[in-house]
């Protein structure tokens, strides 16, 4: 009986479905229609060059270890969370290499505990951009909305055509650390679902498949979200223990068993930063072994914007203090929507040296001929 009921049912809406949207024509997405499509098994993966600097595969790895405040970490250039605070260690995947910087897929974070934010247009944009930017993704045109205690999912799904949904739900830890959203409404073309699909028996996950690597998949009517896996690299690994879903953000509580070494920052009077601390680092083609670096907001007013897959034109844009003997630095950086935008001696003490001869567009001959001309 309920085997003929869901033919009735199915059959019944298809019909209304391919009224109400006029047909089967594919659509393309309006919000990023040339976007190549994302592979999270390829083109997340780390190949090294075998003359990586650093590398020693029969060393064991010292830990490196991570604090962040008030961070408003960016994982793509349009794309970010808000940081609060973090604690943690950075792994490089393969054994015996330092850090790299210069390519976050070599290194995963782990989250030992840490309070994040992220609102609703960035988690938005990361649907759209990765999650479901696939060819035959079952889903597009993503649009979702975080309310007190609720959170709302809407956009186009492919059943034959493509039709509207919308989603509303609330989200909860699992044992394990991951997200489950459990849906209390489901509308298809503006039509109440979820009572009807409850009663024959038809679940999301019948209706929807997806590949755990892209973080997403659903169960029964559940949708389970992988944090380790929604965004692109760097990899966070952690377990989450808390969500609050507020007027348009969710706030995150990740939580675990170990902590770092603590170890006071070199700039104790900096509001926003990042600071990295013990095993090996390679950064801006220097290998900082015992590394220990204190990247720094120059505008303390606001959260400190920063990719981490450009640092190094926040490092150009910016400046470095060697702190004492031992090596350690604070980088001076400004907020990644300044870049281009400032003075590379803004609020540097002294002001821009009147001295100061980068050989950059001459010749490296040209520039050691001008130095020998000035010691005669």
């Amino acid at each position: 009986m309920n085997k003929i009921l869901k033919q009735v049912v199915l059959a019944a809406l298809s019909a209304q479905l391919l009224s109400a949207c006029g047909g089967g024509t594919r659509m393309s997405n309006p919000l990023y229609p040339d976007l190549p499509a994302y592979d999270p098994t390829q083109g997340n993966t780390y190949t090294p060059a075998p003359d990586t600097h650093g590398y020693n595969p029969t060393t064991p790895n010292d830990p490196t270890y991570a604090v962040m405040k008030n961070i408003f970490l960016r994982v793509d250039p349009e794309i970010g969370i808000l940081i609060k605070n973090l604690e943690g260690r950075l792994e490089a995947k393969r054994q015996g290499d330092p850090v790299i910087f210069d390519d976050v897929r070599s290194f995963v974070t782990h989250v030992y505990r840490a309070e994040m934010e992220i609102d609703q247009d960035n988690i938005t944009r990361l649907k759209n951009k990765y999650t479901f930017n696939f060819p035959d993704s079952p889903i597009k045109e993503v649009k979702v909305e975080f309310l007190p205690g609720m959170i709302r999912m809407s956009g186009k799904m492919k059943q034959v055509i493509w039709v509207p949904f919308q989603m509303e739900g609330t989200i909860t830890p699992t044992s394990d650390g991951k997200l489950i959203m459990t849906p209390n409404s489901i509308k298809v073309s503006g039509i109440p679902m979820k009572s009807i699909m409850d009663m024959i028996g038809l679940t999301t996950s019948k209706l929807l498949s997806m590949s755990p690597e892209r973080g997403l998949t659903f169960q029964g009517n559940n949708a389970l979200l992988d944090p380790a896996k929604l965004f692109p690299p760097p990899t966070i690994l952690g377990k989450v223990v808390a969500a609050e879903l507020q007027q348009g953000k969710m706030r995150l509580i990740f939580d675990g068993p170990q902590r770092v070494p603590p170890r006071p920052v070199p700039d104790q009077g900096a509001a926003n930063w990042l600071h990295t601390y013990g095993g090996n680092a390679l950064i801006m083609n220097e290998l900082q072994r015992g590394a220990e670096i204190q990247m720094v907001d120059m505008n303390p007013s606001t959260p400190f914007d920063f990719y981490l897959a450009g640092y190094r034109q926040h490092l150009k844009a910016g400046y470095v203090k060697v702190h004492n003997d031992q090596g350690t630095l604070i980088t001076l950086m400004p907020d990644y929507t300044m870049l281009g935008k400032t003075d590379t001696w803004d609020g540097y003490p002294g002001g821009k040296p009147t001295n100061l001869r980068p050989y950059g567009a001459m010749s490296y001959s040209t520039y050691a001929a001008s130095v020998a001309n000035l010691r005669r």
